[in-house]
């Protein structure tokens, strides 16, 4: 129908089935919502799309459906009800034609499930074009998916949600449409920006819902389509004639009444000329349509608009005559009748089957191989039940002009042509040839034997060949959620189906099959959600819940972040109060004690909610922290041994305790560079991981528990990672085996060799959990998120552990059960034994009485015996070890026991650290 305004009144005029969809309106008075829906409004003279927030939504809301689905209507399944209340509380979501005023008034809300965008191709008849408005309604209000309308034509709208209701036919069997979505990256035809204008505009689609013909057979051939799939409807396209035509001369109704010589007279003479409104005013009407004849009520518009229509619903009737081609008198064996032909790029076969069946009918269109245009074509077809003048050409049903002449005179009637044989679909002409204008007479006619008639078709439907694998490797596993494809193959319709829908369309004068398509759909939605839903659809995200392995990562976390700063702030208050002697190393202590806080603030930043951020500063945490807790401990360590052997051989010992402190830094740096590297080349993010459950919520909607985890794209920086700090727990397992002659004043071995096998154990229960996280199945990542939390739990475990094992020592006092009574070899006695040996030299012991201090052989000898029987100690195991260390200066050798040697070399670590040079001496 068509909405006009004479002198301020309303006027309805019936249409054609093939009416552009946008209805007019008059501010004055809005009939909009009597004409399409409630909630359609007047807006710029047209009245705006009622269901651009959801047709179901709308139409659910009616009081039809309020009684059908009320609470105590206990016929209806319980799943309606519940899809029926998700419906009414949420508009449907959003694709990329909506523009943000959209969101804004509530009309749509964006995807919560990130599916990538599925764009359908309408192609340029009704059926085709309903079939993509059913894909996406589905896909929008049902389950979530964004999707759009693919007209194939730069500017032509054809979006079931469009603002302005527009219902704008564009191309058919575009094949570039599909090769466009092939070589999109992902998918994402949203690249193709549609409403440019036609230089800069490219058709983009993922899915073809309705194929007769082989119009795609170099995109499955090429791999940018794949295999065509049924959709389950029965068509036929072919020959039709009006049937009132067939009762006037029942010869008509098949070929042996239309082929050969003697046919060629009555078939030029039956079927006229069709003529266009311009050229209905310009030749055959006396007052130029100035007044109203029966034919033309008036000229067509000024503006041209109206020059090429054929009919115009109360304004022209169409008109058909007799042409130059149908006057067999002046041409007797070339005259022809008229026939109607379809557009380029459509298939047809009539000039072969004309030509080599004999048969004198030609089509007079605008198109290059003169056909016309789907809108000319109906029109043609009006004109001929608005005059009854014969018409005969190709068609096609399931359609709307089909059905609107069902059961009445002007009915569309098949023609019977020669049987279909499998020898002449080999035979047919190419259609890429069709409108070639350098097609040859082989080209356009073919041969003889591909002239038979139609066989009845089954429709088939077609989607890009990349469509499933590019939902199945999506990085983001929301989308691999998506349902797009799934549907798609589930999918069918029948000519059943197509029917009710076209029938209820023309039922109401052929105005606005949105509402006609959407009416079914909420009649069929109990079928639909069965048939082509797939199971565990539609879908909605929840945010997991904190299980029992986040709190504990969390608490543990907490726990070992207060336990460091605590001890470190024991262990300044003990320094502070002088409790620590000098060989306790306290700046090394505290570079420890900080590795083990940044350690512990990383297991903190891998339990809390990840984001950019959150995993950034973990890596940056626990690689630095564990660089700065070991590698100063390593450097202490090894310098202590190095003390001790030099010490041993008497050689000068010098410590640079700065140039230690920037070793450790700069490892520590290099450390930070890493990072860095990491951060900037390959960033931590925050990924999602999924759980579909088994519950669903109270619309009916199947609840997946969504958490995140910490992820990069190369899985290369953390083996890195892990390998790094285990070769700094080697080292440090090495030193601390070494470090067992240290003397006992400075020895830590057992402290240290305890840390470093805790450290080893939780080190590689968290490269374990890395590992079994990259090797989950898609089914399986869910777990990826608690087995972070896992690793986090096992930094702080360490931390803490370490914490307990090197550094309860400085708070519990420690008793040595081992400690023995010395020997009396004190500084005097030895003082005596040099004195003695020194060949005559007394000294006096500070101990003893002079009398007792004589230098006598026999005195020295019962000295060297006692000196040899106590040089050797007994030890745990019951064998003797030598206690006493000969020390040789200048020819003189003197025997002093290893406590004293231990103490020298305390002494030395505590009063220089432990960086050394060494140089020898003769003294």
């Amino acid at each position: 129908m068509r909405i006009t305004s004479i002198t301020g009144a309303i006027m309805i005029i019936p249409l054609s089935p093939r009416a552009e969809g946008a209805v007019a309106c008059n501010e004055t008075h809005n009939p909009c919502e009597d004409l399409l829906w409630k909630g359609s409004r007047c807006r710029d003279g047209f009245c705006t799309n009622p269901f651009q927030g959801g047709c179901l939504r709308a139409i659910l809301d009616s009081e039809e459906y309020n009684g059908k689905y009320s609470s105590d209507d206990t016929g209806t399944m319980e799943s309606m009800k519940s899809l029926r209340r998700r419906l009414l509380s949420r508009p449907r979501v959003c694709n990329s034609e909506d523009g943000s005023d959209v969101v804004e008034q509530g009309l749509c809300v964006e995807s919560e499930n990130e599916y990538t965008e599925v764009r359908i191709y309408s192609q340029d008849w009704d059926s085709s074009m309903l079939m993509a408005w059913i894909m996406q309604i589905m896909y929008s209000e049902l389950l979530g998916v964004p999707s759009t309308i693919e007209s194939g034509v730069a500017n032509k709208n054809a979006n079931f949600y469009d603002e302005s209701n527009r219902m704008e036919y564009g191309s058919s069997y575009d094949a570039s449409a599909i090769e466009n979505a092939l070589n999109a990256k992902g998918g994402d035809c949203t690249m193709y920006k549609n409403g440019v204008d036609e230089q800069e505009y490219a058709p983009c689609a993922h899915l073809v819902m309705e194929i007769w013909f082989d119009g795609y057979d170099r995109s499955v051939e090429s791999g940018a389509a794949e295999a065509l799939k049924l959709v389950g409807m029965v068509a036929f396209q072919g020959w039709h004639i009006t049937k009132f035509s067939i009762k006037r001369d029942p010869s008509l109704s098949n070929h042996f009444g239309l082929s050969g010589e003697e046919n060629r007279r009555k078939l030029a003479e039956t079927f006229k000329r069709p003529t266009t409104w311009r050229d209905y005013c310009t030749l055959v009407s006396t007052k130029n349509c100035s007044v109203y004849d029966g034919v033309a009520k008036r000229a067509p518009a000024e503006d041209g608009s109206e020059d090429n229509k054929y009919f115009s619903s109360g304004l022209y009737t169409g008109y058909f005559r007799v042409t130059e081609k149908n006057d067999c008198d002046a041409n007797p064996t070339t005259c022809t009748g008229h026939a109607l032909d379809f557009p380029c790029g459509w298939t047809s076969y009539i000039k072969q089957q004309t030509w080599h069946n004999k048969i004198a009918l030609e089509s007079d269109g605008n198109e290059t191989n003169g056909g016309y245009t789907y809108g000319e074509l109906v029109d043609i077809w009006y004109a001929a039940n608005a005059t009854k003048s014969d018409v005969i050409g190709l068609w096609w049903s399931p359609d709307a002009t089909f059905s609107t002449f069902a059961g009445s005179d002007s009915a569309l009637i098949p023609v019977l042509l020669p049987t279909t044989t499998q020898e002449c679909l080999d035979n047919r002409v190419d259609m890429a040839k069709r409108c070639d204008p350098d097609a040859t007479e082989i080209d356009l006619y073919g041969d003889s034997k591909g002239a038979c008639g139609e066989n009845h078709v089954t429709t088939r439907k077609m989607a890009v060949q990349n469509m499933q694998s590019n939902i199945n490797t999506n990085a983001n596993p929301k989308s691999r959620m998506s349902p797009a494809y799934d549907v798609y193959e589930a999918f069918s319709f029948t000519s059943v189906e197509i029917n009710d829908i076209m029938g209820d369309w023309i039922s109401r004068g052929g105005f606005d099959l949105r509402l006609a398509t959407c009416k079914w759909m909420t009649e069929n939605l109990d079928h639909i959600m069965k048939s082509f839903v797939p199971p565990s659809h539609p879908r909605i995200l929840v945010p997991s819940n904190n299980s029992a392995l986040t709190i504990a990562a969390f608490v543990f976390s907490a726990i070992a972040i207060l336990l460091t700063i605590g001890t470190m702030g024991g262990i300044l208050f003990k320094h502070q109060k002088g409790s620590f002697g000098r060989a306790t190393q306290i700046e090394f202590l505290l570079l420890l004690l900080a590795g083990l806080f940044m350690v512990s603030v990383g297991s903190l930043l891998l339990a809390i909610e990840p984001s950019t951020g959150t995993c950034v500063g973990s890596i940056w945490m626990i690689n630095v922290g564990y660089t700065t807790q070991l590698v100063p401990t390593l450097i202490r360590v090894s310098t202590i041994i190095k003390i001790v052997k030099d010490s041993m051989k008497m050689k000068i010992v010098m410590v640079d305790k700065k140039k230690m402190f920037r070793r450790s830094i700069g490892i520590s740096g290099l450390a930070a560079i890493y990072c860095l590297f990491w951060t900037i080349f390959d960033t931590p993010h925050s990924e999602n991981s999924l759980e579909v459950t088994g519950d669903q919520n109270e619309f009916g909607e199947t609840i997946v528990k969504l958490s995140h985890y910490c992820d990069s794209d190369s899985d290369v920086w953390f083996y890195a990672s892990f390998t790094y700090q285990a070769i700094l727990l080697l080292c440090a397992s090495a030193l601390a085996y070494e470090m067992r002659q240290v003397p006992n004043s400075v020895n830590d071995s057992k402290h240290l060799a305890i840390m470093i096998y805790s450290s080893f154990f939780f080190l590689a229960l968290r490269f374990v959990m890395y590992v079994v996280s990259e090797t989950l199945s898609d089914d399986s990542q869910s777990m990826r998120a608690p087995l972070q939390n896992a690793r986090s739990l096992f930094c702080s475990l360490d931390t803490v552990a370490n914490i307990l094992i090197f550094f309860s020592r400085f708070f519990v006092k420690e008793i040595d059960t081992t400690a023995k009574e010395p020997v009396n070899h004190g500084s005097d006695f030895f003082a005596d034994n040099i004195a003695r040996r020194g060949g005559g030299l007394t000294t006096m012991s500070r101990s003893k009485e002079p009398s007792e201090g004589v230098n006598s052989a026999a005195t020295f000898a019962e000295d060297e015996k006692v000196e040899e029987k106590e040089d050797f100690t007994m030890e745990d195991d019951g064998h003797m070890s030598k206690s006493t260390v000969r020390i040789r200066m200048k020819g003189r050798s003197i025997n002093m026991p290893k406590w004293v040697v231990e103490e020298m070399v305390e002494k030395l670590v505590a009063e220089y650290g432990s960086e050394i040079n060494t140089d020898e001496s003769d003294d």
